[in-house]
C-alpha cells in the first residue's frame, strides 16, 4: 500500500510541475452568443416551432432571424451579429 501512495505521489508532482510550465489557458474565440447581453423570450410554442422551421429553411439560426427582424424594424443591430457562427 506505501507503494501505491508513493506512486500516486510522484504522478501528482508530476502533474504539477506540467502544469506550471504551461501558459494559462486563455481563448480568443468567442462564446457563440454574440455581444451584450442576454435576453429571454417566452414565445407560444407554435412560434417558436415556426421560428426553427424558418431558421432551417434558411440555413442560419433562430437567433439570427429574431436580430434581423429587430434589424428590419428599426433596431439597432450590428451586421456582424447576423452571421451564423455555428461550427460547420
Amino acid at each position: 500500500m506505501a507503494k501505491t501512495k508513493l506512486q500516486g505521489l510522484k504522478r501528482a508532482t508530476a502533474l504539477d510541475s506540467l502544469k506550471r510550465s504551461l501558459p494559462p489557458a486563455t481563448s480568443t474565440r468567442r462564446n457563440g452568443k454574440g455581444s451584450g447581453s442576454g435576453l429571454m423570450v417566452t414565445v407560444p410554442p407554435e412560434t417558436q416551432q415556426a421560428l426553427r422551421v424558418r431558421a432551417a429553411q434558411e440555413g442560419t439560426t433562430v437567433r439570427a432571424l429574431v436580430l434581423e427582424a429587430l434589424r428590419k424594424d428599426g433596431y439597432p443591430v450590428p451586421p456582424a451579429e447576423l452571421v451564423d457562427r455555428r461550427r460547420r
